[in-house]
């Protein structure tokens, strides 16, 4: 009887203790309560690496041409980076520098290209010059 008494007594304790460790809430106050994802950290996305992906995708690069066409990008990056980060320059020359840095790239990846991708990034080309 007395051992009855004692485990009841011990699982009620169990139980009661588990209770108390999952109703922990948090109840922080702050404005970063109210933003969704507030625990994820966002990434920083290598736009040379996405770029690469695109054309990866769009042309059917194999991996020797991706791999080029990466280090064709890498190439310029310092140069869109100090267009992009450069303030003393008027929007028309920003925009004139990165046609000059667009062509660049476009000259270089080119020769990388079977003649079907050719096609496809010279139309891609035209279509994207006309946007701007």
């Amino acid at each position: 009887m007395r051992k009855n008494i004692l485990y009841k007594i011990a699982a009620l304790l169990i139980f009661m203790g588990s209770l108390s460790a999952f109703s922990q809430v948090d109840r922080s106050i702050g404005s970063s309560q109210y933003k969704p994802g507030k625990h994820k950290k966002r990434d920083k996305k290598d736009y040379i690496e996405e770029a690469a992906k695109q054309l990866q995708k769009d042309l059917s690069l194999d991996d020797f041409q991706l791999a080029a066409v990466k280090a064709v990008l890498e190439d310029e990056r310092d140069h869109l980076m100090s267009l992009s980060t450069n303030r003393d320059i008027s929007e028309a020359e920003r925009n004139d520098k990165a046609r000059e840095i667009s062509d660049r790239i476009y000259v270089k990846i080119l020769p990388l290209l079977n003649d079907e991708q050719a096609k496809k990034y010279t139309k891609m080309e035209e279509e994207r010059k006309k946007k701007m």
